[in-house]
């Protein structure tokens, strides 16, 4: 990483050269990020490849008068190179396409908040020998097991500083870390010959969180519940979401639903349903970037906008206020922007995406709202999902078991369900106070009534 790179001296100075080549740009912003990371992959239960790396790349937008754009971008920083990006991001925006949605980049905002735990100098100054650990404990996990034959496993560590100068006078930056550790295992039942995967992960902003066995333990957990799969009948019946299942039939294609760019295409099926009812009163849902010690947490988004928390959906009513926004975006519907804008890397363009996105706990234990269901399917996760312009969802459950009487029993094979967004939002009975924390989401176990599934008995 190149310490004597004076960060906002560089930043500065491509803004002024902005300046002086070119009078037409109406605003401009140079966006710079640096990382150190390490990554270490797993395959067949052994360590296959370990990374040490750290990157550093700045990019430069720069929007006339017309609204066109001109982006370009770079990881190297001599003088030359810094001269081309701005002239090839002048170009650019000298050819483009006008654009009359366009207004302005953000204004430099009165204050930002204060959020802790969003860095750990101990995953800044980690190594790859110190992770060994974590990685061993993975590995001990499925070793020590006698149906477990194999395991995928990741272990990531990254620490990041972001900063962001525009001609409208914001200058902001920050630093902080992330830790995340997954598994994969793969069980064999020694009968049968059958075989089955479970999966759990953890992203934690400070390493001391990170527990490496539990989640191995959890895979495996969850490899076993799914082995020995038998088909069942055709039905109508509740879904018990695990936190698992909540996250992939509710909250991430809410996510896309309420993406403001989506809505304004009319690419959602939440288009004219602000204000209305659309779901249970069961249903509340935030998404709030001020959580303390969130992986979604952030004091800015990659505009330099301040975050917030925002109310999406309360007591089942999506809220007027209710999607998430860019400075573009919102600027098209003469509002502020929520602080959503996101940014894979520096080489990218602001998209727009969820920061922690939560689903409110209710008040009954997981073990009460299983125990109240005579025939059911606890649903853990399908590969396919939701068409968000109609809000449809069918797919094929990969992971559930049927419920009988209040008790977990096989786990389901060749089983598949249907069902609109709206109808699951509006049949929703039950949510339990239990809730886990997946990165950015957290999801407790919902209860929907009448999801049709379709089952393959024989």
């Amino acid at each position: 990483m190149s310490e004597e790179i004076d960060i906002f001296e560089l930043v500065k100075n491509i803004t002024n050269i902005i300046k002086v080549r070119e009078t037409n740009v109406k605003c401009s912003e140079v966006y710079l990020s640096k990382d150190k990371y390490i990554n270490i992959e797993i395959e067949e239960n052994s360590i296959k490849n370990s990374t040490l790396g750290t990157e550093m790349g700045v990019s430069v937008r720069v929007i006339d008068n017309r609204g066109s754009l001109g982006f370009s971008f770079t990881n190297k920083f001599e003088k030359k190179t810094i001269d081309k990006i701005v002239n090839t991001a002048i170009k650019m925006m000298k050819v483009g396409t006008s654009d009359p949605d366009f207004k302005d980049l953000p204004k430099k905002p009165k204050n930002y908040p204060s959020i802790r735990g969003l860095y750990d100098k101990n995953i800044e100054q980690i190594e790859v020998e110190d992770s060994s650990q974590y990685v061993e404990d993975l590995i001990k996990v499925c070793e020590e097991d006698e149906l477990a034959i194999s395991q995928s496993a990741n272990f990531k560590s990254n620490y990041s500083e972001i900063y962001i100068i525009n001609s409208n006078g914001l200058e902001v930056s920050s630093k902080n870390t992330i830790c995340s550790i997954s598994s994969n295992i793969i069980v064999k039942d020694k009968i049968t010959k059958k075989t089955s995967f479970g999966f759990d992960w953890q992203s934690v902003r400070n390493i001391k969180d990170l527990n490496a066995q539990k989640i191995a333990i959890n895979a495996l957990k969850n490899a076993k519940r799914h082995l020995n799969r038998k088909g069942v009948n055709n039905m109508k019946i509740p879904l018990v979401l695990t936190p698992t299942g909540t996250i992939n039939l509710i909250l991430q294609p809410l996510i896309s639903a309420i993406n403001a760019e989506a809505f304004q295409y009319k690419r959602s099926f939440l288009v004219e349903k602000k204000g209305n009812q659309i779901g249970s009163e069961l249903l509340n849902i935030e998404d709030n970037a001020l959580i303390e010690g969130g992986t979604g947490s952030s004091i800015f988004d990659d505009e330099g906008t301040p975050c917030k928390n925002k109310k999406i959906i309360e007591k089942g009513k999506f809220l007027e206020q209710g999607l998430l926004h860019n400075s573009y975006t919102a600027a098209k519907e003469g509002i502020e922007s929520t602080g959503n804008a996101m940014r894979s890397s520096y080489s990218s363009l602001p998209s727009i995406d969820a920061t922690n996105f939560n689903l409110k706990p209710g008040t009954i234990s997981k073990e009460e709202l299983i125990n109240d269901i005579k025939q059911g399917i606890l649903f853990e996760y399908s590969g396919d999902s939701a068409n968000i312009s109609t809000g449809d969802f069918s797919g094929l459950i990969l992971q559930g078991n049927l419920i009988e009487n209040g008790e977990i029993k096989h786990s389901l094979n060749k089983t598949m369900f249907g069902i609109n967004l709206m109808d699951l939002f509006q049949n929703i009975s039950q949510i339990s106070k239990e809730y886990k924390i997946y990165g950015p989401y957290q999801a407790p176990y919902v209860k929907i009534d009448n999801v049709q599934i379709i089952g393959n008995a024989n």
